[in-house]
């Protein structure tokens, strides 16, 4: 099950990627808090599909039930409020830096709290597709005129990725990957609503999404965060590492990269392909040596 663990943390990088470049044009229309509400609660919709397609909720102890539900209000309502709002004072292509920093602060507090160890052969692979990730966002980065809260937001919201991480890998066990998900969900997203109701920022937050334009790019973007950012990367945890699937995750720049080709028409840098190809190299001595 190693290599479909691998698939998945990669698959979950390149989804994470293409999230964050449409959330960076979503963010110009939709408050940041509200963008992790309406995310919430449109993958919950999904979810409940899922989770009747499956047979229904797998059985949960008491304990991990408890992990699962605070790993989705740290990670979800905390976390990704806090990414978004970074997101937004910072840009897509300076927040990728966060996002590789929270993947070592995930990497360290696995080894300190799982005891994850990797070989050799798995630490010198990532350390080649760290370097790789290096070169592609080594330069000087734009200026915004919310740097400093961008910076401080994006540092905040990686630590709580990471602590969430940790406890999906403690709290997963026997439990299938839609039923934790589906719990993260709920208890996330229940957070943020709650945070709304309170400030009276509920309706401001939804109003956005009368622009149908905006709202089937939403809906577009939230599908594939939730099935390929949520649900694959808690696939690669269940399967490897935390620190490998942390490692694995890294590549999201490259993704970047791609899809802002694509869907922006940027062309890439030479230092950026050299950096791609550094990283790829790194991927394959991870996955067929590791």
């Amino acid at each position: 099950m190693e290599q479909l663990g691998y698939i998945a943390a990669i698959a979950s990088a390149a989804s994470w990627a293409f999230a964050t470049v449409m959330f960076d044009r979503i963010g110009k229309s939709i408050n940041y808090a509200g963008i992790t509400f309406l995310k919430g609660v449109f993958s919950i919709v999904m979810m409940v599909c899922l989770v009747i397609w499956s047979g229904g909720l797998t059985e949960c102890n008491f304990a991990d039930f408890l992990v699962l539900a605070l790993s989705g209000i740290i990670g979800i309502a905390v976390g990704d409020t806090l990414f978004f709002r970074s997101l937004q004072d910072l840009g897509a292509k300076m927040q990728v830096l966060f996002f590789m920093l929270g993947q070592i602060v995930t990497m360290l507090l696995s080894f300190l709290l799982l005891g994850d160890v990797l070989s050799i052969t798995e630490y010198l692979g990532a350390l080649v597709l760290l370097s790789g990730v290096i070169v592609v966002i080594w330069g000087k980065q734009e200026d915004r005129p919310n740097k400093t809260r961008g910076i401080i937001g994006g540092l905040i919201s990686m630590l709580c990725f990471s602590i969430s991480s940790i406890m999906v890998k403690i709290a997963i066990g026997d439990i299938d990957i839609v039923t934790a998900t589906f719990y993260r969900m709920v208890f996330g997203t229940a957070s943020i609503m709650f945070v709304g109701l309170t400030s009276n920022k509920l309706i401001s937050w939804v109003r956005p999404l009368r622009d149908i334009r905006l709202l089937m790019m939403f809906i577009l973007n939230v599908f594939v965060l939730t099935v390929g950012g949520f649900m694959l990367s808690t696939l690669a945890i269940k399967n490897i590492s935390v620190s490998i699937a942390s490692v694995l995750s890294t590549t999201e720049p490259i993704f970047v990269l791609l899809f802002a080709f694509l869907i922006n028409k940027e062309k890439a840098k030479p230092k950026e392909i050299l950096g791609a190809a550094v990283t790829i190299c790194g991927l394959l001595i991870m996955i067929l040596y590791g």
